[in-house]
């Protein structure tokens, strides 16, 4: 069990659709054999709490946490609201980053692209090893970090919108609660076509003002409706200044307001942007190197039936060899090559048809859990089409997966 602490704003996925549409219920208390006026107070609370929920559920804090390990995921302990489960397969994107304190942090997208993003900050970068390792993230993170988040009916930031639509449904509450009386309704009624139309423009994703993202590719920005983008191999640092973040590059600086953060947030976001140009320009701690000893299964200037014809006459050498070692193969350095997201996509396939011959019975197992957490497409696909026992199948694959 490993301390730590999290920051989730938003709260886990079950934590916005029940504060945005968990009184749906009371909706459905109108079909009950009720007085018509309590069935509309029923109905009209639960569609009042759709516009105002977002706007009066308030962001939860960072907290601290213990955080277990599992094959292919985390649980987020003692954290209250934001415990959680975490699966490998659920992850969108994930990056990590150094602190300025010190510590380590790790940043991840659940569920849905786009959606909020949760940060984990981890006492030492051994830590932050293991939790990577348990959900199967390679040492420079992949997918797309964004803030804000896409807007959406469950994962929003409030806008003035949602106010007039809040303010409609509760005008309407109030003239039921008064009897429905006619004046009560005259004042009521009016504003139904607006509260409708601001429902829709409130739900409806759209551009935003301001955002900051981090790409595989570099930071795109977005100041004022102004677009711009700076490749990684460009960015120099990232700084807290006030309540925005200065993104500074070779050719100039950017200032991205980020006002309706949490302050942490914005720290968090400055150490991936710094961590991440770091990476780019080769510094810092590099990824994990592949055993010298798995070079014999590399890829040569041979087509690829050949090297699966090699691959597969390494395994049965293996077999035949005392302990299935073969010319200093070890089966360690299949294992932990297979398991690694940092490894050449073509070596882990060979690992893995080695494997699969060599150790049967433990393989199944572990590749299966391996491609169930791994986050590279190209990867999956490959590791799986080198399991193909047909080598002429098998290499008419590969090669299509190269031409594409």
């Amino acid at each position: 069990m490993l301390h730590a602490r999290v920051c989730d704003p938003a709260g886990p996925r079950w934590w916005r659709v029940a504060t945005t549409a968990g009184t749906l219920p009371f909706i459905a208390l109108v079909l009950a054999p009720w007085p018509a006026t309590a069935s509309a107070v029923a109905m009209v609370i639960g569609v009042a709490w759709l516009a105002a929920g977002r706007l009066l559920t308030p962001r939860l804090p960072a907290r601290a946490c213990s955080v277990e390990l599992e094959a292919g995921a985390i649980v987020l302990r003692n954290a209250g609201l934001v415990s959680q489960r975490i699966a490998a397969h659920d992850l969108r994107a994930a990056s990590t980053s150094e602190l300025p304190d010190g510590g380590y942090a790790m940043a991840l997208v659940v569920h849905e692209e786009g959606n909020p993003i949760l940060w984990l900050e981890l006492a030492s970068r051994d830590d932050l090893d293991r939790v990577r390792r348990a959900l199967g993230i390679g040492h420079a993170g992949f997918g797309l970090l964004r803030w804000p988040p896409l807007r959406g009916v469950f994962h929003t930031n409030a806008a003035p919108l949602d106010l007039l639509a809040s303010l409609g449904w509760l005008a309407i509450l109030v003239a039921v609660c008064l009897g429905a009386t006619e004046a009560a309704l005259g004042l009521a009624l009016p504003i139904v076509p607006l509260t409708l139309i601001a429902l829709v423009l409130a739900t409806t994703p759209r551009p935003a003002q301001h955002s900051l993202a981090l790409t595989p590719w570099g930071v795109a920005a977005i100041v004022h409706g102004h677009a711009s983008f700076v490749p990684w191999s460009a960015v120099l640092d990232a700084q807290v200044q006030g309540a925005s973040v200065r993104v500074q590059a070779r050719d100039g600086a950017e200032l991205v307001p980020m006002r309706e953060a949490l302050p942490s947030e914005r720290e968090h976001m400055a150490a991936q942007i710094h961590s991440s140009a770091q990476r780019a320009r080769g510094e810092g701690p590099p990824p994990p190197a592949v055993p010298a000893s798995l070079a014999v299964l590399a890829p040569r200037d041979e087509g690829r039936r050949a090297w699966l014809e090699r691959i597969d006459a390494t395994a049965a050498t293996m077999i035949h060899a005392e302990g299935y070692r073969y010319a200093g193969v070890e089966p360690h350095d299949l294992w932990t090559v297979l398991e690694s997201p940092d490894a050449p996509a073509t070596l882990r396939a060979a690992a893995a048809r080695v494997l699969a011959r060599i150790a049967p019975e433990e393989a199944g197992k572990r590749i299966a859990a391996t491609l169930a957490m791994e986050h590279d497409g190209d990867a999956r696909v490959r590791i799986r089409v080198a399991l193909e026992e047909d080598v002429d199948v098998a290499a008419r694959e590969l090669d299509r997966l190269d031409e594409s």
